[in-house]
């Protein structure tokens, strides 16, 4: 099979050995991939994959279930989306059964691809880690990103209030318009003014070093911090007096590196809480391009401008839509 590969800071689309369908396994022939930061640093040799995980970048993929191992729920033909640990971008993958979801209703493959990632790293963080609870108010740094855009719409489904930092007034008026309460740009000096809606619940922060002051400040009595990103630096001083004072609690949280059970049971959640919302109409994918595989060096070079609101994906195969 081929598949897309980071090397030297490029991508190359090359033949690998195509991976063995074992027991309680599926494999995907694969319509397209949802492009994440991780495939950016991974492509750049700054993010290796975990160890036993495929070099062949992707997070995320949609397709069709070409092949089912013993075990196996899932029929040929059924069209599903996966959460990965790599090798997405590929013109097949094989996947543990119970890290796959069926298409919603309504939904596209090319948009399918968009969603496993965000809205697992969303789900996990926002309502497993952090416990929101409804009428909580929340924090989004990056509010615009997939991320960013998944949570902002599970806050209102679920009934809290939302706000965001974000790059431009077009993305803030886009992140109003899934349903957050209202927001700032970045900058020192906009980002002071969320004091106006502070305190808040809840913060879910891909920023890191640069924002932690101000998110101890932000932060309500018994507030939750949790961490997922270092794109501020990793490096920071805190003030462990108001830590205490106010009993926060600083969540760091990965999901790429978590094992086998614990995604599965992430899934199996998003599966009975989630992904019924789309068919009523209360979640929608946030695709804002699909990029053709000829294109994948501009779908990586799009995504590198932190200007994307929502996400973006590359067609793998154009024959599956």
């Amino acid at each position: 099979m081929k598949a897309l590969q980071g090397v030297e800071g490029r991508v190359e689309w090359a033949e690998h050995p195509a991976p063995v369908c074992d027991i309680g396994e599926i494999r995907i022939r694969v319509a397209a991939a949802g492009l994440n930061r991780a495939d950016l640093l991974q492509r750049a040799g700054l993010y290796a994959p975990p160890p036993g995980t495929t070099e062949v970048l992707g997070l995320e993929c949609a397709g069709v279930v070409s092949e089912v191992g013993a075990g196996c729920a899932w029929k040929v033909g059924d069209r599903v989306c996966a959460l990965l640990s790599g090798g997405g971008m590929a013109e097949e993958v094989v996947v543990d059964a119970r890290h796959v979801l069926p298409v919603p209703d309504g939904v596209t493959l090319h948009e399918a691809a968009a969603l496993p990632e965000v809205y697992a790293t969303a789900w996990l963080n926002l309502f497993q880690l952090a416990g929101l609870k409804p009428g909580q108010k929340v924090l989004l740094h990056a509010g615009a990103s997939g991320v960013g855009s998944a949570a902002i719409q599970l806050c209102k489904a679920f009934g809290s209030p939302s706000w965001v930092s974000v790059g431009s007034p077009e993305r803030l008026a886009y992140c109003e318009s899934l349903g957050a309460q209202g927001g700032v740009l970045r900058g020192e000096e906009h980002l002071q003014t969320l004091r106006d809606f502070a305190p808040f619940d809840v913060i879910l922060d891909p920023v890191g070093g640069s924002y932690a002051a101000l998110n101890l400040d932000l932060l309500a009595q018994d507030g939750r911090w949790v961490n997922i990103g270092l794109l501020g630096g990793r490096q920071a001083e805190l003030d462990m007096a108001v830590v205490l004072g106010k009993r926060i609690q600083l969540i760091g949280s990965t999901l790429r590196n978590r094992d086998e059970q614990f995604k599965a049971d992430l899934l199996r959640d998003l599966q009975q809480f989630v992904w019924p919302l789309f068919a009523e109409g209360r979640l929608k994918p946030q695709l804002q391009q699909a990029f053709a595989l000829k294109d994948a060096e501009a779908a990586f070079a799009a995504l590198a401008t932190n200007q994307v609101n929502g996400k973006l994906v590359l067609v793998i195969d154009s024959a599956l839509v």
